[in-house]
């Protein structure tokens, strides 16, 4: 992977990604790309919050005009050839586009209620019946990826995943 290295997280909300991707960014030196920041920003300007219904409710409307609005947007600013670790992708067409640019795939897997207890800590509201079962956190369950992460609370094992994804570069 080496200083131009690009990778791609994929998981459900509250699975690690950001902690994932903070990590294999400094590890690699290369920028950490947060595609939620942006769908997160507008949602605050729109709604005054950052409620998962409200962000998806973005989701839906901003990528029918684009279907990677968020990682297109995310990506502008940096030199792709230079490398980058972007940490959050969630649909078939932002894995596509990463795949394009040269990423290698990571998933990020945790169980549901170390996800659900991390988003609550996060006084990030989630309605576990319906955000749960957004395309934005399944249409991309059966993706094909390079490497699996699980989390499940256990940060020094999380870590050494992380450590030998950084060592290969």
């Amino acid at each position: 992977m080496s200083k131009a290295a690009r990778l791609a997280l994929i998981g459900k909300s509250g699975a690690g990604k950001s902690l994932a991707g903070r990590y294999l960014s400094v590890g690699l030196g290369v920028p950490h790309i947060k595609t939620g920041v942006i769908c997160r920003e507008i949602s605050r300007m729109l709604f005054d919050n950052e409620d998962k219904r409200s962000t998806q409710r973005l989701d839906d409307a901003l990528t029918a005009l684009d279907p990677s609005i968020f990682l297109r947007a995310a990506l502008r600013p940096i030199k792709i050839e230079n490398g980058f670790v972007v940490d959050a992708l969630r649909f078939r067409e932002d894995l596509n586009l990463a795949r394009d640019n040269g990423c290698k795939i990571v998933r990020i897997l945790a169980p549901d209620e170390f996800r659900f207890t991390r988003l609550a800590e996060r006084q990030q509201v989630f309605d576990r019946q319906t955000d749960n079962q957004h395309r934005s956190e399944t249409e991309l369950d059966d993706a094909e990826v390079d490497f699996d992460i699980v989390n499940d609370a256990d940060l020094v094992a999380f870590e050494g995943k992380l450590a030998e994804i950084v060592a290969r570069g």
